[in-house]
């Protein structure tokens, strides 16, 4: 039996949800508007153009996540925040609905709501 088809944005949807119902996860996600033009532009300084559809912050860490329809592949500008990311030694990644079918989001979200074990002075 195959999967129904997934949007990104019910991607995203399900892994909202998914973080309120797990609690002790905190997630941002910048929603794009429209313009007087008729544009939708997402509001950002510096170098915020590409930044990652998802961050989402646990007691075990903070994830950084870009969503794609099962399609979809990275603009030039979201390939260099995910580049950036990955050099300062940050979680990031990319997931598309097959991840959420196959519990991989679901993992993931769970071992970053585990808080992490402080090493003990002296031990």
């Amino acid at each position: 039996m195959t999967a129904e088809p997934m949007t990104e944005d019910e991607l995203l949807s399900n892994i909202i949800d998914a973080c309120r119902k797990m609690g002790r996860l905190h997630t941002v996600h910048f929603r794009p508007g429209l313009t007087q033009t008729g544009k939708w532009r997402t509001a950002v300084a510096g170098d915020g153009k590409g930044w990652v559809d998802l961050t989402i912050v646990g007691p075990a860490g903070v994830l950084f996540r870009e969503l794609k329809s099962e399609t979809g592949s990275l603009r030039p500008e979201q390939k260099q925040w995910v580049g950036w990311l990955t050099e300062a030694g940050q979680d990031v990644a990319v997931w598309k609905p097959r991840d959420w079918y196959s519990g991989r989001i679901q993992r993931e979200l769970e071992a970053l709501r585990r808080p992490a074990r402080l090493a003990v002075a002296g031990a």
